[in-house]
């Protein structure tokens, strides 16, 4: 099978067989491819005085260009895009990288649970001096009773059958740091993602050579 001029196709082979050429972005003179600068002119490059070049396919895999399907980006034929070359259009590339601006901002679970924390309430009671009211007011301290007939013996080195007293409780105040590790629990804190990483975007591949005919049946219009 006679192939048309300006075919492309990919082989398994390493070199281009008469005829043919490899799509690595060479420019080739006009005066002996004239038939092909016809096709071609200077799509993939050249002065389109004395040279013209032909496709660049290493490292990049061909895209349908024309009018783009739903919802797709325009993508005109010869148009590069990717880092291998200084005319990007901004799409496609062997790396990706993402920044906080790619990124929105987001919730971690978390918990906190403070394992091995503990508290102590201290209720103060006066040593030196009797009780001097019965009524109690703020700033009061528990003091004995006065001694005599009527006094009582209201404190133990020991509990007996503890209970819990109403009305006691414990204010924490002031400032201070707390080093957060591995707890588990708490509340979701959404915080903007700052740092930035390379990620793939190839997808699974095989490297072959693409080759392009130069000396074949020129593709009449009609």
């Amino acid at each position: 099978m006679e192939a048309f001029m300006g075919m492309i196709m990919p082989v398994g082979f390493n070199y281009a067989p008469r005829g043919w050429a490899f799509c690595n972005g060479q420019t080739v003179p006009i005066q002996q491819n004239s038939a092909m600068f016809a096709l071609l002119g200077t799509t993939y490059g050249g002065d389109g005085v004395n040279t013209f070049g032909l496709p660049d396919l290493r490292g990049r895999v061909p895209v349908g260009s024309q009018a783009p399907g739903p919802g797709l980006t325009p993508i005109a034929q010869g148009e590069k895009a990717g880092t291998n070359n200084n005319t990007v259009i901004g799409t496609g590339s062997v790396t990706v990288t993402l920044n906080a601006s790619n990124l929105p901002p987001h919730t971690h679970p978390a918990t906190f649970d403070p394992a091995g924390l503990t508290g102590t309430t201290h209720l103060q009671a006066s040593t030196g001096t009797t009780g001097t009211s019965t009524t109690p007011a703020n700033g009061s301290f528990l003091s004995a009773s006065p001694s005599g007939p009527s006094s009582a013996s209201i404190y133990s080195p020991t509990a007996t059958g503890p209970v819990n007293l109403g009305g006691v409780s414990t204010a924490i105040g002031g400032t201070g740091a707390v080093t957060v590790g591995a707890n588990t629990g708490g509340q979701p804190l959404a915080a903007p993602v700052t740092t930035t990483a390379m990620v793939s975007n190839m997808q699974p591949y095989l490297g072959l050579n693409y080759i392009i005919c130069m000396e074949g049946i020129f593709p009449s219009r009609n």
